[in-house]
């Protein structure tokens, strides 16, 4: 084929994906959504598509996005941002593989890691240099002797290929760190994996990466440095998730721990002659144990202040704009970054001084951010204190990113696609409360795809009768919940996966069930007991199990087939509203008169809901019942917006006769 194939050709009734693919039938809206996509990126109009589980996304963009990058080369490659390390592995290990196989063209696609992920071959060998004074125990070394045989087989050079892995303390010594690179200068800057992972980057046509890692770039990139290519076109995927992701990212956090972390990179508890030692400055010492002590002093008092303030547990303070805290830190840690600056500057060693010149831009690094954080606060910025068995820590965050995302994702020539089964709370055509969330103004087109599924024939959703409510009577909720779970879960012999919104719930409802399905022969699953990833393993290879937890099981992950018929909704997902972020954003909604829980709460609630629903059919022949055991849901007003958010064809009913 001498021309680039079209959308039909691949993805059409006799396209390649089927003629590869047995049993793979061509869908409707994939296609338009495939065109839609095709059609953004040529014309350089945002698109935001929300389409149900199983239109097949991924292909939908993947496709256009490669047919873009080799038509388009001047315009850089095509970023696809994702949220979840599922997706990216299925994009990265199964759908560009394929498409690679299938595709009679020439490209190429990348996954991008932060740089912290990969070894530095000159501070590995450095470290193997140095072993004696690094390490006090033989079996570091032997971590240490374990990463030098790896790096001479490893092709990517990433920490997650180590198997076994290595503690941390030995990682710190030989990764890739910024401000500890000589680049053309180093000796072994033509296999490292980091500089070989860039060069890939700058020739690449579909680049990898996630939320995460793009956000990064994005604060980079305003204060004047990039980490990515210069792009014109990007696709998020799982694009519910940017606002969340870009406000970690662009905000800060700041603990005791993080600071001493950096003054154990001077001098290690376990080393027998550290880098301080070596750089042969008495007065270093002396500000290192100032710096540390000034550190603990003053992370001792935001604990105490956050405990004291009656805040809850965990204790989450929130500061005024204008509260300024008293810092006995920065003056020491400045200090100290300076005159390893100057110690380093007469050394002629190139590793002893390198290092040292790093150590000293991370303590620079972190004295900025304390003066940002001790305040006053800077422009729409919220600070908070965080206080739990662990310590203190001092946070802040952006009270809206729309602003930023505007203008440094949003504004021409860039042109954003952002895709999810989930985009918006309610059935607006437009997706209006996600344009004003991440600033996307009018030049975006807007398309609403529904799942090729057949809910109305497979999916059941139930709603038990005279269920306490669970504002009013907490216990007495709880404690039906706890029956309720425990009956419904028996009755449908497993296969289950139950959703909560709190910890104590989850541990509750453990509780409950564990003897009787014990006593069943099921297993029961509860996150946090286990890596999610072994847990969803044990899921898969058991299906008769019951998977209970909070959060991360809303979404993300993937249980199809029999292993899952019963989807327990214990409570409607509304956030916590005493997160110190949440309040502000609640009060700064109620400031300019507006309603924060029609406005906020509600939304963010319906949205979560609608993603939790989703995790019970992920394939066409997917099949059996929600029960959503809160009562609002029939009682409150808002509760039909729940209801209004499920599958067109599902309908809500009461329990069948004769159930307890």
């Amino acid at each position: 084929m001498n021309e680039s194939p079209s959308i039909e050709d691949v993805l059409g009734e006799a396209g390649f994906v089927r003629r590869r693919l047995p049993g793979w039938e061509p869908r409707p809206q994939q296609l338009e959504l495939a065109h839609a996509v095709a059609r953004a990126f040529g014309s350089g109009r945002h698109l935001l598509a929300e389409a149900g589980t199983g239109v097949g996304k991924s292909f939908a963009y993947l496709v256009p996005a490669v047919l873009q990058s080799l038509e388009r080369p001047n315009e850089g490659p095509v970023v696809v941002s994702t949220r979840t390390i599922a997706l990216q592995e299925q994009l990265e290990q199964k759908d560009l593989p394929f498409l690679h196989a299938i595709l009679p063209l020439e490209w190429s696609s990348v996954t991008a890691v932060g740089r912290s992920h990969y070894v530095c071959l000159r501070r590995m060998h450095l470290a193997s240099r140095e072993r004696a004074s690094l390490f006090d125990d033989e079996a570091r070394e032997a971590q240490l002797d374990r990463v030098l045989a790896w790096s001479r087989r490893t092709h990517g050079g990433l920490r997650f290929e180590l198997d076994p892995p290595v503690d941390d303390e030995v990682w710190d010594e030989v990764r890739a760190e910024q401000g500890n690179c000589l680049y053309k200068a180093c000796p072994h800057y033509d296999e490292c994996p980091y500089q070989r992972a860039r060069r890939r980057l700058e020739s690449a046509q579909i680049i990898v990466v996630n939320h995460a890692l793009y956000c990064a770039d994005i604060a980079l990139r305003i204060a004047g440095a990039r980490y990515l290519p210069e792009h014109r076109v990007v696709v998020f995927d799982e694009a519910h998730h940017l606002e969340r992701v870009a406000t970690e990212a662009l905000g800060a956090r700041l603990s005791l721990g993080s600071v001493l972390w950096q003054l154990r990179r001077l001098r290690p508890r376990r080393a027998r002659r550290n880098l301080l030692e070596r750089s042969g400055s008495a007065s270093a010492h002396t500000l290192l144990e100032e710096t540390r002590g000034a550190a603990e002093a003053f992370f001792a008092m935001l604990h105490a202040r956050a405990e004291n303030s009656g805040a809850g547990r965990p204790a989450q303070l929130l500061l005024e704009p204008d509260d300024v805290l008293d810092d006995p830190v920065t003056a020491p840690l400045t200090a100290l970054a300076a005159e390893l600056h100057a110690v380093a500057a007469g050394i002629s060693e190139v590793d002893l001084r390198a290092e040292l010149q790093a150590r000293a831009r991370g303590l620079q690094a972190l004295a900025a951010v304390l003066m940002t954080l001790r305040g006053p606060a800077l422009g729409e910025s919220v600070r908070w204190i965080e206080a739990d068995q662990r310590g203190a820590a001092l946070r802040s965050a952006p009270l809206e990113v729309s602003a930023t995302l505007e203008r440094h994702v949003f504004a021409a020539p860039r042109c954003a696609v952002l895709v999810s089964a989930t985009l918006e709370p309610g059935l607006d055509p437009k997706l209006s409360w996600l344009r004003r969330r991440l600033g996307i103004g009018e030049q975006a087109d807007a398309l609403r795809l529904g799942s090729p599924f057949d809910y109305r024939r497979n999916v059941r959703v139930r709603i038990p009768e005279a269920m306490p409510d669970p504002g009013r009577e907490p216990a007495a909720f709880l404690n039906r919940c706890r029956e309720e779970v425990r009956e419904r879960v028996l009755r449908n012999g497993g296969r289950a996966l139950v959703l909560c919104t709190s910890w104590g719930f989850v541990r509750s409802l453990a509780d409950e069930l564990r003897p009787a399905l014990a006593a069943a022969g099921i297993a029961l699953l509860v996150q946090g007991e286990a890596p999610m990833r072994e847990l969803l393993r044990r899921k898969l290879a058991e299906p008769s199990s019951v998977f209970l937890g909070t959060e991360s099981l809303w979404e993300g992950i993937d249980i199809p087939g029999e292993a899952l018929t019963l989807v327990v909704v214990t409570r409607l997902p509304f956030a916590q509203p005493d997160h110190p972020l949440t309040r502000a954003r609640l009060r700064a909604i109620e400031a300019r008169g507006g309603d924060p829980f029609t406005e906020h709460s509600l939304p963010e609630a319906v949205l979560k809901f609608r993603q939790g629903f989703g995790r019970l059919v992920r394939r066409a022949d997917d099949h059996g019942e929600v029960v959503v055991l809160d009562p609002r849901t029939r009682t409150k007003p808002y509760g039909r917006a729940f209801l209004a958010a499920l599958p067109e064809g599902v309908l809500a009913d009461d329990d069948e006769p004769g159930h307890a």
